[in-house]
């Protein structure tokens, strides 16, 4: 059983390792990520929802996971630009930051504030398991 678990553990990072050495991994996720279009991520996620709730509810319960699993991965991310000279790191943000659909980013956080409010029962057990952080974020 533990056996199992080792080998599970950092699957992901020794999968990603093995095709990140792919050329042909590295031209399909050029192609892939230059082609990403915000206007088509509204007619995804009502197909999504509608199309098979029962897929969706499944989808979205993995958010947990997901949402740790990112939080992690953004941790070593700042903690890995950290260690990058200050005008590279800066240079580098900048690019990125101007890239960015801040109305948008606003847009979806107003949304995500009405489905909260739905949900105040869930949210108050959220703010106490949370140390604060929905408690903040709600401000």
């Amino acid at each position: 059983m533990q056996e199992t678990a080792i080998e599970k553990h950092g699957a992901a990072e020794r999968l990603l390792r093995e095709l990140i050495r792919s050329p042909k991994f590295k031209a399909s996720l050029r192609v892939l990520t230059a082609n990403i279009d915000p206007a088509t991520a509204s007619g995804l996620a009502r197909t999504l929802l509608w199309e098979d709730a029962e897929t969706f509810m499944g989808t979205v319960s993995l958010l947990p996971a997901i949402i740790n699993f990112q939080v992690a991965l953004a941790r070593d991310i700042a903690a890995q630009l950290n260690s990058m000279p200050p005008d590279i790191l800066v240079a580098f943000m900048g690019q990125l930051a101007e890239k960015i659909d801040f109305a948008a980013a606003e847009e979806a956080v107003r949304e995500f504030k009405v489905a909260l409010d739905r949900l105040a029962p869930v949210m108050e057990k959220l703010k106490e398991s949370s140390s604060g952080l929905f408690a903040r974020a709600r401000e």
